[in-house]
C-alpha cells in the first residue's frame, strides 16, 4: 500500500477508534455500576460467620430483635440525611438483616454436621461496629449512585455475581436485590 493509501485508512479508522474507545468505557461504566454497591452488601454479609460462631460459642439466639430494631432505627436515621426516603430504605435493611440471619443460621446447621477447628470468631462487639461502618458506605453508595441515576432490573446478574457469600441463596439476593431497587431519594 502506497503511503498515501495508508494515510487515507489512518483517516477513516482514527475515529473509528475514539468512537470505540468511548463506547467501551460507556458499556464499561454501566456494567460496573452496580457492583461497588453489591461488593459493599457481600462484605457485609461475610461477617455473619463470626456473629453466628460468637453466638453459638456463648449460647446465644441468632434472632435479636433488639438489636435489629437498632440496626433499623440508626440505617433510616442515615438515609434521611443521606437525602434517601427512609421509608423505602427500611424493607431494603429488613432484607439485609434477613439474608444474615438466614446466613447465621445454616453456618450452625453446618456445624452441627461438622464443627469448624482452628478458628475462633472474633468478639461480637467489634463486629457489630465493623458492620455499623459497612452499612453506613452501603447507604451512602445507594445514595451516589441513585443520585447518578443507576438501579435498573438489567443490573440484577452484576448484583448476583458480585454478592457471594458461602451461605447465601439466589432468593435471598433476589430478596435484597427487590429491596434495593425500591429505595428511592426524598422528593
Amino acid at each position: 500500500m502506497s503511503r498515501i493509501g495508508l494515510n487515507q485508512a489512518a483517516v477513516w479508522l482514527l475515529p473509528l477508534l475514539f468512537v470505540s474507545l468511548f463506547l467501551a468505557a460507556q458499556t464499561s461504566s454501566f456494567a460496573d455500576g452496580i457492583t461497588p454497591l453489591a461488593e459493599k452488601v457481600g462484605h457485609r454479609l461475610s461477617y455473619m460467620k463470626d456473629v453466628a460462631g460468637y453466638k453459638a460459642q456463648n449460647h446465644l439466639p441468632i434472632e435479636d430483635l433488639a438489636q435489629e430494631a437498632k440496626v433499623l432505627a440508626s440505617a433510616k436515621s442515615d438515609a434521611e440525611k443521606l437525602g434517601l426516603d427512609p421509608a423505602t430504605v427500611e424493607p431494603f435493611i429488613i432484607a439485609q438483616i434477613n439474608a444474615a440471619k438466614a446466613v447465621e443460621y445454616r453456618y450452625l446447621a453446618d456445624w452441627l454436621a461438622q464443627p469448624e477447628t482452628g478458628w475462633q470468631p472474633r468478639p461480637l462487639d467489634k463486629v457489630r461496629q465493623d458492620i455499623a461502618q459497612l452499612s453506613k458506605e452501603i447507604l451512602q453508595q445507594v445514595a451516589q449512585d441513585l443520585k447518578s441515576g443507576r438501579f435498573t432490573s438489567d443490573e440484577r446478574s452484576s448484583f448476583f455475581k458480585a454478592v457471594h457469600e458461602p451461605n447465601l441463596r439466589e432468593s435471598d439476593k433476589q430478596q435484597l436485590f427487590i429491596a434495593l431497587l425500591a429505595i428511592r431519594l426524598v422528593k
